[in-house]
């Protein structure tokens, strides 16, 4: 089955009655950290986030997942290797009070892939080892499972 995309007018009226699915990811690079990115889009415009994006119809969870890796960050993961690291009711003022019920994972890749982020999404990334500020409170839950 083909993935199927609702046109963004109908995505913005869905988003008045329904909780969307989208997936996040704690990217490990290497031994270096993990990735966070910057937002340009709401929700969580202008601070920093971990890649993630909605699930379309027709995807599997790993294929989502590929999916974010690809178009976020320009990276391959294998997601067999995932671990689920928790789930998260997000409630936005933006976009019709926007809900999602987001599930994060923490994938690993080496070092010497490089990252290309999706500059319609983000303005930059970088690669820590703590909880940078300001970050959406959805992405500093999962962080804070993942360095406790």
């Amino acid at each position: 089955q083909q993935n199927v995309l609702a046109p963004r007018e109908l995505f913005v009226e869905i988003l008045k009655y329904m909780p969307i699915a989208t997936f996040d990811l704690i990217v490990e690079y290497g031994d270096q950290g993990v990735i966070v990115v910057k937002r340009k889009i709401e929700p969580y415009k202008n601070v920093w986030a971990l890649p993630g994006l909605r699930m379309y119809k027709g995807e599997s969870i790993n294929d989502t997942l590929r999916r974010i890796a690809k178009d976020e960050l320009g990276l391959t993961i294998d997601p067999e290797k995932k671990r689920l690291v928790g789930q998260y009711v997000g409630k936005f003022s933006s976009e019709n009070n926007r809900q999602d019920l987001s599930t994060a994972y923490l994938v690993k890749v080496l070092n010497t892939q490089p990252i290309r982020i999706n500059k319609d999404h983000f303005q930059k990334f970088k690669i820590t080892t703590s909880i940078p500020q300001p970050m959406g409170a959805m992405y500093k839950y999962y962080l804070t499972e993942y360095f406790s």
